[in-house]
């Protein structure tokens, strides 16, 4: 009975033609083409994090990730359990990365070790180098809390 309704919610919306859903499928890709993306290597990239304090990062029901967006200026991602989001600041010349992120409160199996390391390492982030297509995210002592390579 539920499908039943669902398809006629379906049924009852108007119907669109072919040519004015590829002007809107082309009017999307313009305005998201029409946004000026970092070329400085470190923001607009999806980071796939290696390593957490030394350790190997482990997959749980997702891959640990995390993104630097330079237009919102936000921090997006995974945490190999929850999703991370919050917000930075970056300057690129001094290689400095003030982080200040999140994540969600999902619980995975024996994921919890790795999501306090994950919470602890964003927080104490605050410089980078960049090497190849390897990031790495540092304390103000320079040592290396997260290893992340280029998707």
């Amino acid at each position: 009975m539920f499908l039943i309704g669902l398809a006629g919610c379906q049924s009852s919306q108007p119907s669109t033609s072919l040519e004015s859903r590829t002007v809107s499928k082309q009017k999307v890709v313009t305005q998201a083409s029409s946004k000026q993306l970092s070329r400085d290597g470190v923001q607009d990239v999806n980071w796939r994090i290696v390593k957490i304090k030394s350790q190997p990062a482990k997959f749980f029901n997702q891959v640990p990730f995390i993104r630097l967006n330079s237009v919102s200026r936000t921090v997006t991602g995974h945490t190999g359990c929850n999703t991370v989001f919050g917000r930075y600041d970056i300057n690129t010349t001094q290689k400095t990365l003030n982080l200040t992120a999140k994540a969600g409160h999902q619980s995975c199996d024996q994921a919890l070790a790795q999501e306090a390391d994950l919470a602890d390492a964003l927080e104490r982030v605050s410089r980078f180098q960049l090497n190849n297509k390897q990031l790495y995210l540092q304390d103000r002592t320079g040592q290396i809390l997260i290893q992340a390579e280029q998707n």
